[in-house]
């Protein structure tokens, strides 16, 4: 049996659909007597050119070890998949298992954003903050104001 990293693209549209197909190429795998080293759902991740008019995709990764007529059965489900717009099979030399480097990546930018998204919504506390405080500080002041001109009649 030979080790092959399976990378795939779903359409946007489609995308909850990527943890089913990664679940239907673990059961071919292990139905031919073979391995899953690595079963990844990466996510939506933007695309560097568009493929069928699409600018993101979601994206899925299999690293498995199997026979040859298990790999021609998975290649078979992607050309008659109409969800998948995109896919790669290689042979490689190594098993891995390590999470993918995309997979890493995606979460970073996921824990960027969720970030960036909390510090914005602080700052913008923290104006509405300073408006609140600011209209408090003139009321005062034209009450202060109105007190002066009743003690001046």
């Amino acid at each position: 049996m030979r080790n092959y990293e399976i990378v795939f693209l779903v359409h946007p549209d489609q995308s909850d659909q990527t943890s089913s197909i990664l679940s239907k190429l673990d059961k071919i795998t292990k139905d031919s007597g073979g391995k899953v080293h690595r079963s990844e759902n990466i996510g939506n991740r933007k695309l560097a050119y568009p493929i069928q008019d699409q600018f993101k995709a979601s994206y899925g990764l299999l690293n498995i070890e199997c026979n040859q007529e298990a790999i021609n059965e998975i290649k078979n489900s992607f050309k008659f998949n109409d969800s998948i717009i995109r896919n790669l099979v290689l042979a490689v030399k190594k098993v891995n298992s390590d999470p993918s480097a995309l997979l890493v990546q995606t979460k970073e930018d996921n824990e960027k954003d969720s970030y960036q998204e909390a510090r914005e919504a602080a700052n913008k506390a923290e104006e509405e903050e300073a408006k609140e405080a600011s209209k408090q500080k003139v009321e005062k002041v034209v009450e202060n104001i109105e007190e002066i001109k009743e003690e001046n009649k």
